[in-house]
């Protein structure tokens, strides 16, 4: 489901009530200069318009890609470690991270950003574990590249160390638990 669509019929009256609610039926018609509009509503409007792309998360600068296809896939790993790849990224789990055998699932996440999930959620390492996210299909980002943490669809909640390799367009992170991660710059 796209980010917005839940929300479109609330967005859609919103918007109406501002532009309905900004004429002044007892003012002269004299010219006024046009208000200054808020970018955030702009890009609201056109994204219930289809005339762009929903963009989520501008604030925390998450890259926008091309339509990202979904792409799974599990394994067990335990004490010795391992390395799942799931379409262009990839989990490396060294040696000593995990106390048992672990099944695994990464999963990139269909949408317009270079997002992936681990499962289960919330597994610790006692070794950091390193994610490697590609962004070949997604825009240049203006600074170096990032991985991000996110609590849910919308919320970068920490921006982990990084590494960027501009030049192959992957970036990538040691992480110390699972959940959900993107690129960002």
């Amino acid at each position: 489901m796209r980010p917005l669509a839940r929300f479109r019929p609330q967005l859609v009256l919103v918007a109406l009530g501002l532009v309905l609610g900004c004429s002044d039926a007892g003012a002269p018609m004299s010219p006024k200069p046009a208000p200054t509009p808020d970018p955030s509503l702009i890009g609201v409007v056109q994204g219930l318009l289809g005339v762009t792309k929903i963009v989520t998360n501008l604030v925390d600068n998450l890259l926008v890609c091309t339509l990202q296809l979904p792409q799974q896939n599990s394994a067990t790993i335990g004490p010795n470690g391992g390395k799942i790849s799931f379409g262009p990224h990839s989990l490396v789990i060294p040696k000593g991270a995990l106390q048992a055998n672990t099944r695994i699932t990464a999963q990139a996440i269909r949408g317009y950003h270079a997002r992936v999930e681990f499962q289960p959620t919330g597994l610790q390492f006692d070794v950091p574990a390193t994610v490697t996210l590609s962004y070949a299909q997604c825009t240049v980002p203006k600074g170096p590249a990032q991985v991000v943490y996110m609590k849910s669809d919308t919320t970068v909640t920490e921006r982990e160390p990084s590494h960027d390799y501009r030049d192959q367009r992957w970036v990538s992170a040691s992480i110390r638990h699972f959940s959900s991660y993107a690129v960002a710059y």
